[in-house]
């Protein structure tokens, strides 16, 4: 019980400590800089920020602004914000300016002392550009543009879409009338998209752009994923006399703005993956923290992972660590999953907690590795965990395998036979049935010790796909278990997140598939190669597609889910049934 205790407070510690880093880098101080405009026509206006994070400043130096007029500045804002009770703070020095020629001009350092020391900002390019002559028709004073963070992805790859507008007048709000249905992705809104305004040049004009919405897709199948046109409705000030602004303004018409379809060319995964590689594809980290570094025998070891990246966190399997062969391993679980949001991405972290029964005395190393696929550099990369040097002794539990040899064997032997004289009070245990017990139980311990250590060592040489194939079924059932606890609390998008695992990581396991080949073509043709029937492969598949439809669209409809469980049970009893036959 104390030994319970001590290791809840010792994880409860790790957990805090682990936070604290984590809020601790969040809340370092910086110092940056940054225009709202790249380009500028010479006879316009940009402003330039000087911002300040996590600290309180003092003797703000600008740079020098030889090439630019300064219309105005600095004026000083300060911003606090308070996000799952970490508590940050910006403070900004603005300058407002107009270009003196055509050029491209360096805007140079700006310096403060914070925290006492001196920081120090990068320099930055602006270009100047001659206006076009003419004047802009009201056709092409605002538009919105569905702009990709990328043209190309990997299958799983965290893809951002802006919804942008750009605009010569004043407009006073916005509403998204017609959205793409995101065939083909996962999608999740960005709560806290960059809202901050800009200015750039399109063809010869200069617009204010500002962000309306941001979504994180998830591209879920290979091939070239088209996003529908989307249609926002704009509250266009019809004042032309005032500011271009999105907060004033008198007479409001609505107008519609239609974006273009964008395409992105979605790869898969490249083939021969690690056997440690679990579906993360982005870019990972881990942190590892274990409950003690000497035990005995009769304690039992928890290590945990906390697992951080910019993928889809969910979709991560809890991978298989490489304990030390003497360690019996409990079945691991996840004992926090969040996602959160960072410079408008979504990022996502998964804590999880193992278990292992160490069964022999000794010292041992361990040091748990994580492997994800980076579509930067188009590789397969393991990251290493903290080693972990480990003092097993032995505990107070009798584990005797070794039989009694020869001459200890006739020396009980020869005792029973010296000691043959009768005694009344010996009677009554002698021949008893307590009496077969004592004698039968060392037996029967000793020869269930045998048999426990040959399983041991058979299953130490069974190839671990095997043995996943063969607890396939086992797993899917828990999985859907998991999902029935969903489907009673009416969370749609957690028992359809869990159906699908369930679905999916059986084929996986059964069927010995690698996740990067986790396709519904390749799911398809290696059912049909075992002979299940027709039928019951296209049910597989549309239970697949369901899932992944209603995680696209939210689905909460409680018939719906519970015809979706029960066909999957059905389905996967049926192909469990036939492939267990052949």
């Amino acid at each position: 019980m104390q030994n319970t205790v001590f290791q809840k407070l010792v994880s409860l510690v790790v957990l805090i400590l682990m936070t604290q880093a984590v809020l601790a880098q969040n809340n370092r101080a910086t110092f940056t800089a940054y225009a709202d405009a790249k380009q500028v026509l010479l006879n316009r206006y940009f402003e330039v920020t000087f911002s300040l994070r996590n600290a309180d400043g003092r003797q703000f130096q600008p740079p020098s602004f030889n090439d630019f007029v300064i219309v105005s500045g600095p004026s000083r804002s300060a911003r606090t914000t308070v996000i799952n009770g970490n508590v940050s703070k910006e403070i900004s020095f603005i300058y407002t300016l107009q270009p003196k020629r055509v050029g491209k001009f360096t805007i140079g350092n700006a310096t403060i002392s914070a925290n006492n020391r001196s920081l120090r900002t990068s320099p930055f390019s602006v270009e100047v550009l001659e206006p076009k002559e003419g004047e802009t028709g009201p056709q092409d004073q605002f538009f919105v543009q569905a702009e990709l963070s990328a043209t190309e992805a990997y299958v799983g790859q965290q893809v951002k879409l802006d919804y942008k507008l750009y605009y010569q007048v004043d407009i006073q709000n916005f509403n998204i009338s017609q959205e793409s249905d995101y065939t083909g992705f996962y999608a999740e809104d960005i709560q806290r998209p960059d809202g901050r305004r800009r200015q750039e040049i399109i063809d010869g004009q200069q617009y204010i752009t500002k962000t309306l919405k941001s979504v994180a897709l998830y591209p879920q199948q290979t091939g070239t994923l088209s996003i529908d046109p989307a249609v926002i409705q704009l509250g266009v000030v019809t004042n032309k006399d005032r500011r271009p602004s999105f907060f004033f303004g008198n007479e409001i018409k609505r107008l519609p703005s239609q974006t273009a379809a964008v395409n992105l060319n979605v790869k898969s995964l490249p083939p021969n993956s690690p056997s440690s590689f679990s579906g993360a594809v982005g870019k990972y980290s881990i942190t590892t923290e274990i409950s003690r570094s000497t035990l005995t025998t009769d304690d039992a070891l928890t290590l945990r992972m906390l697992i951080r990246g910019n993928g889809d966190i969910k979709r991560v399997q809890i991978p298989d660590l490489d304990a030390p062969d003497s360690f019996e391993s409990l079945e691991p679980n996840v004992v926090e999953e969040y996602v959160g949001e960072h410079n408008s991405y979504r990022n996502g972290q998964k804590l999880i907690e193992y278990t292992y029964l160490p069964q022999e005395a000794g010292r041992f190393g361990f040091q748990p590795k994580f492997t994800y696929f980076d579509p930067d550099s188009s590789q397969y990369l393991t990251v290493v965990g903290a080693y972990h040097d480990l003092t097993v002794r032995q505990g107070t539990a009798i584990k005797s395998t070794i039989a009694p040899d020869d001459s200890e064997q006739m020396t009980a032997l020869n005792f029973i036979e010296l000691d043959t004289r009768l005694r009344k009070k010996r009677l009554f245990f002698f021949g008893s049935v307590g009496y077969w017990l004592a004698m039968i139980f060392p037996v029967l311990g000793l020869v269930g010790a045998v048999l426990y250590k040959n399983k041991l060592q058979v299953l130490a040489n069974i190839d671990p796909a095997i043995l996943k194939a063969q607890k396939a079924n086992k797993v899917a059932m828990a999985r859907l278990d998991t999902a029935k606890s969903f489907l009673d609390a009416n969370n749609s998008r957690s028992f359809y997140d869990e159906v699908s695992k369930a679905m999916m990581g059986y084929v996986s396991d059964k069927l010995k598939l690698p996740r990067s080949e986790m396709t519904k073509t390749n799911m398809r043709q290696r059912l049909e190669q075992l002979d299940v029937e027709a039928e019951k492969v296209e049910q597989f598949v549309q239970i697949v597609n369901n899932c992944e439809m209603a995680l696209f669209a939210g689905m909460d409809n409680s018939a719906a889910m519970q015809g979706s469980y029960d066909n999957a049970l059905s389905v996967l009893a049926a192909i469990e049934k036939q492939v267990t036959a052949d």
